[in-house]
């Protein structure tokens, strides 16, 4: 992928992570509870675990998050942590985009050569 490419596909994932963030604070205040968040943040580490990708601050800080909202959740039955998680990694990946653009690029060739490796295996 060219750089373009990957600026507007990080560009996307931020909106998107603001738009879900937003919306499970609003949950949190009429419902008691967020989880969309906590669904984002569990499907995001099935794919760095599934793929080997490399943990990184914004990776902690969202497995940090989603654990402490898993004991939240098991414990009173509501959750809060990762919509604060999601606003805190917006606000680290808007001040280091060029790192975060190089490390996309370096996660999407991982996670291709990996597809590539298992549908040669089949």
């Amino acid at each position: 992928m060219n750089r373009d490419s990957l600026e507007k596909a990080l560009t996307s994932s931020l909106t998107l992570m603001l738009g879900l963030a937003t919306l499970d604070l609003l949950l949190y205040v009429w419902v008691g509870t967020a989880a969309v968040t906590v669904l984002a943040h569990a499907m995001s580490l099935w794919m760095v675990l599934r793929h080997r990708l490399i943990f990184d601050l914004i990776k902690l800080l969202e497995t940090s998050a989603l654990l402490g909202d898993v004991y939240l959740i098991t414990k009173f039955g509501f959750a809060v942590f990762s919509p604060i998680a999601t606003l805190f990694s917006i606000i680290h990946i808007g001040l280091n985009k060029q790192y975060h653009l190089s490390k996309l690029q370096k996660d999407l060739e991982k996670v291709f050569a990996s597809k590539s490796n298992e549908a040669n295996d089949d």
